[in-house]
């Protein structure tokens, strides 16, 4: 255990991402679900629990195997959907912009007045 290194996963950026704020989350949800009699409690608290990383020719690692419990309000599933939703936005705003250089961006919300039952 003397050669036992941390390992640090950082974004493009390079800080640091919370993944042990993040567990410390989930298990809370988890012990909550516990309290409640959920029978997933078990599932989300062993989300993430194993992470397997590869190592990249640049010297580089990356995260390439982990179970994740899907849960909906799950903290971890939460932040990796979030980051994988992001991703994918700025991929589709960045072909958007190489389309229409000149484009702009608008934000609309639609509403719908709900039906009233009579």
């Amino acid at each position: 255990m003397a050669n036992k290194k941390i390992l640090q996963d950082k974004d493009n950026y390079g800080n640091r991402r919370p993944w042990r704020q993040k567990k410390l989350e989930n298990l809370r949800y988890a012990e909550y679900l516990s309290i409640l009699l959920y029978k997933k409690a078990h599932k989300v608290q062993g989300c993430a629990d194993v992470l397997r990383f590869r190592k990249l020719s640049g010297g580089s690692t990356k995260l390439y195997q982990t179970w994740f419990c899907k849960s909906r309000l799950c903290p971890l599933c939460n932040w990796r959907r979030s980051m994988k939703n992001s991703g994918q936005l700025k991929k589709i705003l960045t072909e958007a912009h190489k389309q229409q250089p000149t484009g702009r961006f608008i934000f609309l919300t639609l509403t719908e007045r709900n039906a009233v039952d009579g």
